[in-house]
């Protein structure tokens, strides 16, 4: 995942960090996301100016057997 900027990069932590973020009180998470866009921006730097995020995308599909299904 590749972001232009950090307002990216934070606008997809405050959207799928929820475990993390609903742990602390509402007015301390700006801060909190502002904290970890930093430290990762200087940690992880990129040649081409952009934020890179590797991740994995995990899709799973399921069906269960009728016999297998209570009403």
């Amino acid at each position: 995942m590749a972001f232009d900027d950090r307002d990216g990069l934070a606008g997809w932590v405050r959207t799928t960090w929820h475990l993390y973020l609903e742990r602390l009180p509402e007015d301390a998470r700006p801060g909190f996301v502002a904290g970890v866009v930093e430290r990762y921006v200087a940690r992880h730097p990129s040649a081409d100016g952009r934020i890179h995020v590797p991740m994995v995308r995990l899709e799973v599909e399921a069906e269960a057997e009728a016999e297998a299904v209570r009403p």
